[in-house]
């Protein structure tokens, strides 16, 4: 058993010894130092042929209005998906359990069970306030957690891991119906013998899916869930999430029109234009779009963040980013972007639903912006 363990961990070094030379030494090789790898995409900035027989000349057109927009939208849908590659056939009811209940100060704590329709349970917990109830349903938030374990359980303070987490049980106590669910490779959802955030064993099952599209496709899933309830107003459905989660809030709130309102802290860079854009294609550990390596191996990314984000448009988003972010810490990859989704809620004449806030601080959500975000959700969310 030794000698077996022995020989394993030498194959495992030559795999790592490998992926670090896979050319030979007689390559040049230098270490980009540059403001960006690859150049930042503008969102409004359309390329079509003049002549669709000859394919030219290429006409380059701004985007300046809704009708132009909703031209060049689907485009950026179709990079999207590519990008999270394609789900497996979905089966099944939701089939929705509540596995416990505690009564707590000012709602009620249930921790649910409901499947994800592509073989798995999705696990989590659902806060509903006093106030609501099936002759006054309310607002409902889909509250994602960071890159933090156990999961869900700190984003509504079952535990309290780190401060300036538990924004899902701050937003029930404002009213919001709120569940919070853990994502594939984090807290019930760790794969076994894998560690958290390692997603190598989804990737081997669903190689032409990906972590992303699989957090996507739940999310949407919880979306289900939260409509099938007495206690939630389905035409209120709003998103927040830190990090990872402020990631997720603003893909899931561009793919599924139910989410009314979403809010990102910490969650947003571009790709093309960040030193580090391999961040989200790495060959193991969390492993968010695998497709991607490949683009970026060609020095291209088939469609950006601020890409994503601009399919939020022009319903409500909120942003918030560190100007001293060390997971994202060439902020240029994050202003700039911003200030094109900025450009574009303005083209639709919708400048008053994108609200971007600059922390001085680093990758955190502290207590003045959150109460900023929540004040954000509440005019969008809440009747007065």
């Amino acid at each position: 058993m030794k000698r077996l363990s022995l020989w394993l961990g030498r194959i495992s070094l030559a795999v790592v010894l490998l992926s670090s030379h896979l050319y030979s030494a007689d390559c040049q090789e230098d270490t980009l130092s540059g403001p960006a790898p690859i150049g930042l995409t503008d969102i409004l900035t359309d390329y079509l042929p003049s002549n669709q027989i000859s394919g030219g000349p290429v006409r380059k057109v701004t985007i300046c209005d809704q009708a132009s927009w909703e031209r060049k939208r689907p485009s950026i849908m179709r990079r999207a998906q590519a990008l999270l590659g394609e789900a497996p056939e979905v089966r099944g009811e939701l089939d929705p359990r509540v596995l416990g209940e505690i009564r707590r100060k000012d709602y009620i704590e249930r921790k649910v069970l409901f499947t994800s329709g592509t073989g798995d349970k999705i696990n989590g917990y659902l806060l509903l306030p006093q106030a609501a109830s099936p002759s006054l349903p309310a607002p409902a938030i889909l509250a994602m957690h960071s890159t933090i374990e156990p999961g869900a359980k700190v984003t509504v303070g079952i535990e309290q891991v780190r401060e300036n987490r538990d924004y899902g049980r701050e937003l029930a106590l404002r009213g919001y119906v709120v569940l919070a669910i853990d994502v594939i490779s984090a807290g019930e959802r760790i794969y076994p013998g894998a560690g958290a955030f390692e997603t190598n064993q989804f990737d081997r099952k669903y190689p032409r899916w990906s972590a992303m599209g699989k957090m996507l496709y739940d999310h949407k899933r919880s979306v289900d869930y939260l409509c099938s309830l007495a206690e939630v107003d389905s035409s209120r459905i709003g998103v927040i999430g830190h990090s990872l989660g402020g990631y997720n809030a603003f893909f899931h709130q561009a793919f599924d029109p139910r989410v009314k309102a979403a809010v990102s802290s910490c969650g947003f860079v571009s790709m093309g234009s960040s030193m580090y854009p391999f961040r989200f294609a790495r060959d193991e550990w969390f492993v968010h779009f695998p497709i991607l390596r490949d683009y970026l191996r060609a020095g291209l990314v088939p469609c950006d963040m601020h890409e994503v984000m601009a399919l939020c448009a022009p319903r409500p988003l909120f942003n918030h980013s560190a100007r001293k972010d060390h997971i994202f810490p060439d902020f240029w990859a994050v202003d700039a972007p911003l200030r094109q989704v900025a450009r574009l809620y303005r083209a639709l004449g919708a400048q008053g639903r994108f609200e971007r806030v600059f922390g001085d601080g680093d990758h955190d959500f502290p207590p003045d912006v959150r109460l900023k975000a929540y004040l954000w959700l509440d005019r969008w969310l809440m009747k007065n």
